[in-house]
């Protein structure tokens, strides 16, 4: 059952591209740079699962910053959070029309974008949200560079991307469109909306996993929707009990919650399914 589940390609080049940040703070003490290694891990990612060529990866981490800076501005009025989550959830739905992989690039712009705002939102301390974003900035785009470098280097090594055009395309394949993403991109807006909603009505804590399991069970056809729910059922079932029995034992040590947190990242790229 277990043979084949992880990835340790993925798994270990997604290592060695998070280490610089992780070194980074380790030996600041900030733990912004903890907190902006879901940037890193999914720029990987929407490279490695999209194609993405250098630029694509530059222009990929240009969206997530532009997208997190105005998702961190909106949640200052609950009504321009909701309309803010759905226009980002229904961008990375439609940018399938470009290709079916790059569902991944999608995703991975989803979740660093809504993961850091609620982020930044929570450990603002009284300062103004766009202020905190801003100061988070710089952080998010530096953590992009590891795959950014990776990348380019990559790209070059290849002879055949040695005609000088080819530095000016975004992915390294070309796809006929994605099925079915227009569909996809309304049930988005409804299922992120409605979970946006009640967010705000009741005031939720961690809004972004509601937000992105929300947004994530509605995508694919039948079949995989009703996949994704045992799957939901289970990690709120078994995941977060066990997390919670193991976090209870676990030794309250600053490194080790360092650790872990890199640790938890690279388990996004660590498993084949």
């Amino acid at each position: 059952m277990f043979n084949g589940l992880i990835n340790t390609g993925m798994l270990s080049r997604g290592a060695l591209q998070l280490a610089p940040i992780f070194v980074a703070g380790l030996l600041t003490g900030n733990p912004i740079w903890f907190r902006v290694e879901i940037v890193t891990i999914s720029a990987f990612i929407a490279a490695e699962r999209s194609r993405l060529a250098p630029l694509g990866v530059l222009l990929h981490a240009l969206v997530v910053a532009l997208g997190y800076l105005a998702i961190t501005a909106s949640m200052e009025t609950p009504g321009v959070f909701i309309i803010g989550s759905v226009v980002l959830a229904v961008a990375c739905i439609g940018i399938t029309a470009a290709g079916t992989e790059m569902r991944w690039t999608g995703t991975f712009t989803f979740i660093p974008v809504l993961y850091l705002a609620c982020a930044t939102a929570n450990n603002a301390n009284g300062r103004a949200l766009p202020q905190a974003g801003v100061e988070t900035l710089p952080y998010l785009l530096c953590s992009a560079l590891p795959v950014a470098l990776v990348s380019i280097v990559s790209y070059r090594s290849s002879e055949k991307n040695l005609n000088g055009r080819k530095w000016f395309v975004v992915r390294q394949v070309i796809e006929a469109p994605g099925r079915g993403y227009f569909e996809g991109m309304i049930a988005a807006a409804l299922s992120v909306g409605m979970a946006a909603s009640l967010i705000v009505w009741h005031r939720i804590h961690y809004p972004e996993w509601l937000i992105w399991s929300a947004a994530s069970v509605v995508t694919g056809d039948v079949s995989t929707a009703i996949a994704k729910w045992k799957d939901r059922m289970v990690g709120a079932i078994v995941g977060v009990t066990t997390g919670m029995v193991v976090g209870m034992f676990m030794p309250h040590a600053p490194l080790l919650f360092d650790v872990l947190t890199a640790a938890i990242a690279l388990t996004l790229v660590a498993f084949n399914r």
